[in-house]
């Protein structure tokens, strides 16, 4: 039988090498930015509910992000059904996160149920060009998700990232089929991550800017009340409830309902169920991103400059966001401390 071709040896034409370089850079940039953002926990268990929705997509799921995002938060939305169970085992999320906060130094060859072995030249080809040939050997042998899912430590273990980088899960199905044109697969592997690179980091500005938004609102109101603990929940459950808000703040639904809607009255969520169902909200880059909200015409507002004036504020709700972030890992061990594996 004939070997299959080696991914990461590719006749190289200028239009590859462009978009190799853009998804080095696409990847990079994100790589940069989330090792630096106050944001990074929250935006990692977010990027994993995108990258677990773009797995179970890419085995045939007819499911939305919105699913995973709703189901993660603890949300069932009014109409939407939920995701199919001989796709998604309820367990296979949970694991996923803790495969992927798990310190251990992990090397692509470890326990690998395929071929491991490499050219001489190995070392010398595109460091992305290699994942992706792991990726496929990975794919071929094994029909399920995993190999989809382990790619965020794959590019860790190759040191592509410094750390594991969920939403960087670059589904493709042609991989598990013999390869007659590689340099097709690998032009749509390019594109493929660095889109979900670009959207990364979109996703991460937007949360970076929301945090701005929310020192400012709470800089100016008069009396916050909850407001600051509401604004930190939204952080990590950006889908929610009054019911769910009423949970975790300790206060009754209909004060978590007042409250949430503050912040939609300050444009940080969106009501996305109509009035004939229960509430539901969610932040508002993530509505137009699921195609909940139409965005208006025009460049949108840009968020607050942080100076002086909100430094406090910002470390304040900075604080409430750790307080947060580490309550949700007391009650459901669904946060993401860290994801950075050993180098190898």
């Amino acid at each position: 039988m004939r070997a299959p071709h080696d991914l990461s040896d590719l006749t190289w034409t200028s239009e590859l090498a462009e978009q190799l370089e853009r998804c080095a850079r696409a990847v990079g940039s994100l790589d940069a930015r989330v090792s630096v953002s106050s944001a990074a926990h929250a935006w990692r268990e977010r990027a994993s509910w995108t990258g677990y929705a773009a797995a179970l997509q890419g085995q045939g799921a007819e499911l939305d992000e919105i699913d995973i995002f709703a189901r993660s938060c603890g949300i069932v939305v009014p109409g939407r059904p939920l995701p199919p169970s001989h796709y998604d085992d309820p367990d296979d999320l949970p694991r996923w996160l803790a495969q992927l906060r798990d310190p251990a130094a992990w090397h692509w060859r470890d326990s690998a149920g395929f071929s491991t072995a490499t050219p001489d030249t190995w070392n010398k080809r595109p460091a992305l060009l290699r994942a992706l040939e792991i990726l496929a050997r990975h794919a071929r042998a094994d029909g399920s998700t995993e190999p989809w899912l382990t790619f965020p430590k794959l590019l860790r273990s190759m040191t592509i990232t410094a750390s594991c980088l969920p939403c960087l899960v670059p589904v493709d199905q042609a991989l598990r089929m013999p390869v007659r044109e590689p340099e097709v697969l690998a032009s749509r592997y390019f594109r493929k991550l660095t889109d979900a690179a670009v959207v990364g980091l979109e996703r991460l500005d937007a949360m970076e800017a929301h945090r701005l938004r929310t020192a400012a609102v709470l800089h100016a109101a008069r009396r916050p009340g909850h407001l600051a603990t509401l604004f930190a929940l939204v952080q990590h459950r950006p889908v929610i409830s009054p019911l769910s808000a009423a949970s975790h703040l300790g206060v009754t639904i209909s004060g978590a309902g007042k409250l949430l809607a503050r912040a939609a009255e300050a444009g940080l969520l969106v009501e996305f169920t109509g009035r004939q169902a229960w509430r539901a909200y969610i932040v508002t880059d993530l509505a137009h991103a699921f195609g909940l909200r139409r965005r208006l015409p025009g460049r949108p507002k840009a968020p607050p400059r942080p100076d002086a004036a909100l430094e406090p504020t910002l470390a304040e709700f900075d604080a409430e966001m750790a307080r947060i972030d580490a309550l949700l890992a007391r009650r459901s061990g669904s946060t993401l401390p860290g994801l950075g594996l050993a180098r190898q």
